[in-house]
């Protein structure tokens, strides 16, 4: 929340390790998506598969937005659309520990489940690069 307070973000992520059932970390460890940063523009956003996670918003800023309808991607088409815009601070030290395994969450998903994700991720990045053409077009 500091970071977000006193950073001038619209949005802030996070870090996190992964781990076992038993709290041990396993690869690829921490997740910190250094990939994604200030220094290298917020255009490389639409080339990953996305930003981190936790993830803290300015809610005025979010309100205005909002988030899409959906059950997987909501966050990173926002984290897009703010980025577009606004800044995003990045927190690189790990806050929390994300058990993984067979059977939990995304670590097992087939592959139509898996496509179907990935597609909807790229509709999204679709959508946001023509977004940023238009702003191009007008300046």
């Amino acid at each position: 929340m500091e970071a977000l307070r006193y950073g001038n973000y619209a949005m802030v992520i996070g870090s996190y390790t992964l781990v076992d059932s038993e709290l041990k970390e396993i690869p690829p460890g921490l997740i910190d998506h250094r990939e994604w940063s200030d220094e290298n523009g917020h255009n490389n956003a639409l080339r990953i598969n996305g930003l981190g996670a936790p993830r803290g918003f300015d809610t005025g800023l979010m309100r205005r937005i909002g988030f899409l309808n959906v059950g997987y991607g909501e966050y990173y088409a926002a984290a897009l659309r703010i980025c577009r815009e606004y800044r995003i601070g990045r927190i690189y030290e790990s806050l929390y520990l994300c058990r993984r395994w067979s059977g939990n969450t995304d670590s097992s998903l087939g592959i139509e489940e898996a496509n179907r994700n990935d597609a909807f991720k790229d509709k999204i990045r679709a959508d946001e690069i023509v977004a940023r053409q238009r702003i191009v077009k007008k300046a």
